[in-house]
Order: structure tokens, then C-alpha cells, then sequence
């Protein structure tokens, strides 16, 4: 009797042990689910260095609100001087039933030209405003783009992460690799590298001051390096807020036309 309930322990913890191993699709689902504020917005210091070692600070204003099936994010440049006033707006839509994610709607205001410019195809892949962070980077990527292979886990700052591989399904795309390391704790993403078409180390991404702020989990600082250019971004938030008041009228095309919008 002693040994039959042994085995039907060990057979019950075997069955609980597999039943929690996950796929690199399932990590990257709960990835993309992370609870998310229905608003927020921070401030931040975008820092650029140059190969030669030369510095550019930037500093910019963003806000985000839940429409409900989509999301509306509002990027505007407040120093310095040459890209004051510059505003990127996104509409991130929700995933279908089906499993597929529309692409977002992007649109860029330059003062110097008082015009707005719609951000779509393979321009989502180039360089935000000279920084190493693409415009797709900006947004969130729909899971149905990759398809995600679970390499095993890793210790990455001290903290223990799921390392995935995202194979892009487009193989025209500018990153169509991309290792990431996903926090087994919280899920938030503490580590990446995107490989250019010929399989060659192009990015590194770092992400730490990873804290929890009036209940959600928040990333404070993201450094990303180009190895191939020596030319590297650090974008520090501060001013964190969620849960505000944000006027739906921010949020449109018109209003960042008009460039009334700070």
C-alpha cells in the first residue's frame, strides 16, 4: 500500500511538473498580457552616443490611454530646441479572435514642416528620430508576425529568465531573428538581441530599474546599442503616473497637426 501511494505521488507530481512547463509561444502570451494601466504617462531623457563618443540629450513627454480595442499612445519632443514640438501618435489595435494583430496606425508631426506624415509599411523598421529604437520598437508586436522556441533559462542581472527565440514568419523584415530574455517573475522583458537578415548580431537591448508603481509592473531605464554603427540610446523615465484623467482630444490626428499638443 506504502509503495502504491508513492507512485500515485510521484505520478500526481510528474503530472503537475509538466503540466507547468511552458512553450516559448506561451511565455511570449503571457509577455503580451502583462496587466497594463488604463492611462499613464512619464517623462523622459533619451541620451544618444555616437561612435566617437559624442552625446545628444533629448527629452520627451508620453501618454497612453485603453480605448477599450485600442490603444492610443502620444510621443512628444519637448528638448531641445531642433525637435521641440515633434509629435508621434499610434493606434495599436487588440488582437483578433482569429489571432492576428492589425498593424498599428502611425502618424509623425515635424514642425518645421507643419505637415504630418503616416509611418506604415516597411518604414515601421527604420530609426525613430535617430535614436536605435526602430518605429516598431514603439509599439507591441502581434505574436501571429514570429513563431517563438523556448532555448531554456538564464540568469540575467540575477534574475532568472525564460530565453526565447522569435523567428520572424517575413523573412524581408530588417530583424527577422530576435533572442529574448522574459522575466520569470513578472514577465516583462529584461534582456534582447535582433539579428539582421544575414543571422549577424545587429542590436542589444538592456532593461533595468524594473519596479513595481501603484501596482504595476514598470521598466525605468532601456539601453540599446547598434554593435554594427558603436552608436547607442538610453531612454530614462521618470515622472511615472497611472490612472490619470487623460482627454480623449489628445489622442487624435488633428490635435498633433495643430501642434497644440505638449
Amino acid at each position: 500500500m506504502k509503495k502504491q501511494i508513492l507512485t500515485l505521488a510521484l505520478a500526481a507530481f510528474t503530472t503537475f511538473a509538466f503540466s507547468e512547463e511552458l512553450t516559448g509561444y506561451e511565455i511570449a502570451k503571457r509577455a503580451d498580457g502583462v496587466e497594463k494601466a488604463k492611462t499613464s504617462s512619464y517623462t523622459a531623457t533619451m541620451t544618444l552616443t555616437d561612435k566617437k563618443g559624442s552625446v545628444r540629450v533629448r527629452e520627451i513627454s508620453m501618454k497612453e490611454k485603453d480605448f477599450g480595442d485600442t490603444t492610443k499612445t502620444l510621443v512628444v519632443f519637448t528638448v531641445p530646441k531642433d525637435v521641440a514640438g515633434v509629435a508621434y501618435l499610434m493606434f495599436e489595435y487588440d488582437e483578433k479572435s482569429d489571432g492576428t494583430k492589425p498593424d498599428s496606425d502611425n502618424w509623425l508631426y515635424m514642425p518645421a514642416m507643419k505637415k504630418v506624415r503616416r509611418i506604415s509599411g516597411s518604414t515601421r523598421q527604420d530609426d525613430f528620430m535617430g535614436t536605435d529604437f526602430t518605429y516598431e520598437d514603439m509599439g507591441e508586436r502581434g505574436l501571429s508576425k514570429d513563431t517563438f522556441n523556448l532555448l531554456g533559462k538564464e540568469s540575467i542581472d540575477g534574475v532568472e529568465c525564460y530565453k526565447v527565440e522569435a523567428v520572424a514568419k517575413d523573412k524581408k523584415e530588417k530583424n527577422p531573428r530576435r533572442v529574448l530574455w522574459w522575466r520569470s517573475d513578472n514577465y516583462l522583458l529584461q534582456k534582447a538581441e535582433f539579428y539582421d537578415r544575414q543571422n549577424t548580431l545587429q542590436r542589444e537591448l538592456s532593461c533595468s530599474d524594473i519596479k513595481q508603481i501603484n501596482g504595476f509592473w514598470t521598466t525605468g531605464k532601456m539601453f540599446i546599442k547598434n554593435v554594427q554603427t558603436n552608436h547607442s540610446t538610453l531612454l530614462e523615465m521618470k515622472d511615472v503616473q497611472y490612472g490619470l484623467e487623460l482627454s480623449d482630444s489628445l489622442f487624435t490626428v488633428s490635435s498633433i497637426e495643430r501642434g497644440n499638443v505638449r
